[in-house]
């Protein structure tokens, strides 16, 4: 039987493409998945006329190298009109991971002969295995990885993340269709939370023990020993309007989690209140802002590999961990320049923070001495100011009316700019907020040189990226696109 990888992706995009009220359908998504996205794949062919983009040509003309014969006709009508493969278009389709082992996606059945056909057809293909009739459902294998199961109902796909699969997951594929509804997701308050969310293109859920196994690991280090991935769980809506995507995250925790991380946020997070708003130019690529209290932040910053490790880097010249406890209040950040990575450039920045007080500004004459071990200088530049100069890179810091500030400019000359203008109340009602440049940044350059044309066009028609957190357990992700009147789903098909 043939493997081919893209072909598996095909299937799966234009099966879904015919799912988008609770029916027992959804009944095969276990009571512990830890990954649930409810999709209305039919909002989101008709959002980004799929139906009349480059992406259903080159569908086409792919299947002309994989379906021969007669079949071909009969592929080509499928795409045109998902609707002829037998499932149920007004209804939205479910992917689920168990753990961090399995992958499936549930679909309501509408017409069960269809699917019969369908399946026909991928067998004379050799693209999937005869049916077989198991326990009053119909099992086989798609692309000898993926095992399926269906009745009149649902139709279920599930695959193994890991070595094992084979007649493993066939049977969990025949144990999960006959799942009863309360041993089902179904029967858990995440499906209740899940199911609240209407009227958008994408819902999530999802435990953190459902994140990437490298990013998990980071997220762990920042959590209390007591608490564990799989006590957070977080359920967000993905938006496709005209002019801009809208990603809304809502975590929510076991009654520890609750206390040990959110609760400790709020403590330790606050508002921005506009402050250093003024500050900012129209330079920047990036710009970003927290009320915070400097000894949790530093705290947290040691928790974390890489910045540990800036830290110490920053200890050889000035004490950077008592500056951080003195941090009480706004913190911002502009950036106008990343720099060039083939040189030793630093960014081009400036940095604020509100401090309670200056005690650290006794040592700065010990910091002068110290740092000639490291071929470093440091010199006055007027009163609680100073320059610092280290392998060619200029910075200059001091205390002004308790704001401790950083800068790469020696004598800023910038006007305040109006980036952020439209921004302004949410940024005033946000513990951290950060604003990004998308031109500025020319990401579609670097993805285009890298030969990722079509990602390049997507990149290419977003203006600018903005995230925010009103509150510990709420967070808000933005894409702003150019065109204000066209859908960025229209721009990416």
């Amino acid at each position: 039987m043939k493997k081919i990888g893209f072909v598996s992706i095909v299937i799966v995009m234009l099966v879904a493409l015919c799912s988008c009220n609770k029916t027992e359908y959804q009944n095969v998504i276990p009571a512990n998945a830890t990954f649930v996205a409810k999709v209305d794949a039919k909002a989101i062919a008709e959002k980004g006329e799929l139906a009349n983009s480059q992406v259903i040509g080159m569908l086409k003309s792919y299947l002309a190298l994989v379906v021969n014969g007669k079949d071909l006709k009969q592929a080509k009508a499928y795409i045109d009109d998902p609707a002829g493969m037998g499932f149920d278009l007004s209804m939205p389709a479910y992917f689920f991971m168990v753990g961090n082992e399995h992958v499936g996606l549930t679909l309501k059945v509408a017409d069960e002969d269809a699917v019969k056909d369908l399946l026909s057809l991928l067998h004379k293909q050799q693209l999937a295995s005869k049916p077989q009739k198991r326990h009053d459902l119909m099992c086989g294998r798609l692309l000898d990885e993926i095992s399926y199961s269906y009745n009149d109902n649902t139709f279920l796909l599930l695959a193994s993340l890991g070595e094992k699969g084979g007649l493993r997951v066939e049977q969990m594929a025949q144990q999960l269709m006959l799942l009863e509804e309360d041993d089902s997701f179904v029967s858990t308050d995440a499906f209740k939370r899940l199911e609240s969310e209407e009227g958008k293109d994408v819902v999530l859920y999802s435990t953190l023990a459902a994140l990437p196994q490298g990013l998990s690991k980071e997220v762990a280090a920042f959590l209390p020993t007591t608490v564990k991935l799989s006590d957070i769980d977080m359920v967000s809506t993905l938006q496709f309007s005209q002019g801009k995507v809208e990603l809304n995250m809502n975590l929510k925790g076991s009654p520890m989690a609750q206390t040990l991380v959110f609760d400790e946020m709020e403590k330790n997070l606050s508002g921005i209140e506009g402050k250093y708003l003024d500050k900012v130019t129209d330079k920047a690529v990036l710009w970003a802002g927290a009320g915070v209290n400097g000894a949790w932040l530093l705290e947290q910053l040691k928790k974390y590999s890489k910045s540990k490790e800036l830290l110490f880097m920053l200890e050889r010249g000035i004490d950077i961990e008592w500056m951080l406890k003195e941090v009480e209040g706004a913190v911002a950040i502009e950036i106008r320049d990343f720099g060039d990575a083939s040189d030793t450039k630093t960014l081009d920045f400036d940095a604020y923070a509100q401090v309670k007080d200056t005690p650290f500004l006794v040592d700065v004459e010990e910091w002068k001495r110290g740092m000639k071990e490291y071929g470093m200088t440091m010199q006055d530049f007027g009163k609680n100011s100073y320059v610092l100069k280290a392998e060619g890179n200029t910075i200059v810091w001091g205390v002004e009316d308790h704001n401790l500030y950083f800068s790469t400019q020696i004598a800023p000359s910038f006007a305040k700019g109006t980036a952020l203008k439209d921004y302004e109340q949410m940024i005033q009602k946000s513990m951290v907020f950060v604003y990004v440049d998308m031109k500025k940044l020319q990401l579609d350059k670097v993805v285009k040189k890298a030969g990722q044309s079509w990602l390049a066009q997507g990149l290419g028609s977003i203006n600018a990226l903005t995230f925010s957190m009103p509150s510990a357990q709420q967070m808000n992700l933005t894409i702003e696109m150019d065109d204000k009147g066209e859908n960025f789903l229209k721009q990416l098909f």
